[in-house]
């Protein structure tokens, strides 16, 4: 594994390499506007079989998001990104949040254009990495079926306890599918929605929001489906310890990909 270095806020835009990877950045309609995608192709899938959509934090494409995002294109993922910021930009200016139900409609919208401009087909599986507010699109996958059945694993990168822009109707409240006072889905409990989907969980032990040990007991004990990485770091961005979480990053996914192809397997059977 390689370490990409960025200093301050430099950006995660990355060059193209020849023969390694290229890069290039499209609109993708989402709801009732455009927004970007920033797609990798490698010159070699070594993942061939699926996308890996990235979803950025509250930064963008900066810091934390920027290595991470560096780092699954040198490991020769077929990858589209986008930045929260950029897709929550609309609902941060009204404060109005938005339903879960138009929020899952928005997010298939999106997967099914990445696909075509990636030239892969509709069925293609998606496994998805999301740090800090882009964890929160794993948890949110998992409240909705018809999202879930595309999806064949995920990482969640710094996961907070709650998505403070989605309003979840009364009538979905149940044991899973909580909400706090102020009407917030709660993300730790949905992921129990997950069924047998792999899930990985990578939380810093000085976490800001949620510490990693404050992450186990919302989690739980490791299953065959579910592992939490415990990162000692110093904050939620891992700034003293991105090697480290780069590299549980790696194990994640390689694990995730693991109960993919075998999921494919007992299918095929």
């Amino acid at each position: 594994m390689s370490l990409i270095s960025f200093a301050g806020t430099a950006s995660a835009f990355l060059s193209s390499r020849p023969g390694v990877y290229e890069v290039s950045s499209e609109p993708v309609h989402a709801g009732q506007r455009d927004i970007h995608a920033t797609y990798v192709r490698p010159s070699q899938d070594q993942h061939p079989g699926y996308l890996l959509v990235f979803v950025t934090g509250d930064d963008g494409w900066f810091g934390t998001s920027a290595a991470v995002f560096a780092q699954l294109a040198e490991e020769g993922y077929m990858i589209a990104g986008v930045s929260s910021p950029e897709v929550l930009e609309p609902i941060t200016r009204s404060g109005a949040r938005v339903s879960t139900a138009r929020a899952a409609q928005v997010l298939k919208e999106l997967y099914a254009q990445m696909k075509r401009h990636l030239g892969l087909p509709d069925s293609a599986p998606i496994v998805i990495v999301g740090f800090s507010r882009g964890a929160s699109v794993v948890a949110f996958t998992a409240v909705h079926p018809e999202l879930q059945d595309g999806v064949a694993g995920a990482v969640a990168i710094a996961l907070t306890r709650e998505a403070d822009y989605l309003h979840v109707p009364e009538s979905r409240h149940g044991r899973d599918i909580q909400v706090d006072s102020q009407g917030r889905l709660q993300l730790y409990p949905a992921l129990n929605l997950l069924g047998s989907t792999r899930l990985a969980v990578i939380q810093s032990t000085h976490d800001d929001y949620v510490p990693s040990a404050e992450s186990r007991q919302l989690l739980g004990s490791d299953t065959p489906n579910l592992r939490l990485y415990q990162v000692e770091a110093k904050d939620h961005g891992f700034s003293n310890a991105l090697e480290k979480l780069l590299q549980d990053l790696d194990a994640a996914l390689h694990w995730v990909e693991q109960g993919a192809r075998s999921a494919e397997v007992g299918r095929r059977q």
